[in-house]
């Protein structure tokens, strides 16, 4: 599925929460996706005034998202939930007018909890990677 344009179809979260603003590749192992980063974002109110930084938590946010988008077209209907963080590394700061590509690549599933090798990037650049868990509540 490519091209997909309602992302609120996709996953439960409403703005200010819902950091996927389109997804632009949901192939058999994974899932990537887009986020602008825009100056009227509600975090910059105080992240840092005259300064604005994306922070760290809201990148990591938005793969989990990715990876929800992933799970949940398999998923037949249940919630997924950010379980986890392995790792995480962030290599450089995210400003307003830059655009994060999130990738979500799926390594493995254990007792219903599924791990994710997920990437953001500016520009090609690698600004986080983490090694995220999502499980399945049954609704």
């Amino acid at each position: 599925m490519s091209q997909l344009h309602d992302v609120s179809a996709l996953l439960p979260h409403r703005p200010p929460m819902l950091m996927v603003d389109r997804v632009v590749d949901l192939r058999e192992d994974g899932c990537t996706a887009l986020k602008n980063i825009s100056q009227s974002e509600p975090c910059f109110q105080g992240h840092f005034p005259g300064a604005p930084i994306f922070p760290g938590v809201l990148i990591i946010e938005a793969l989990a998202q990715t990876c929800s988008i992933w799970l949940g077209q398999k998923s037949d209907g249940a919630l997924p939930i950010f379980a986890g963080i392995e790792s995480a590394r962030f290599r450089f700061k995210v400003v307003p007018g830059d655009q994060l590509t999130l990738d979500a690549q799926f390594i493995s599933e254990k007792k219903g909890f599924y791990t994710f090798h997920t990437k953001a990037e500016v520009s090609g650049q690698t600004a986080c990677d983490a090694v995220l868990t999502i499980c399945l509540r049954i609704p």
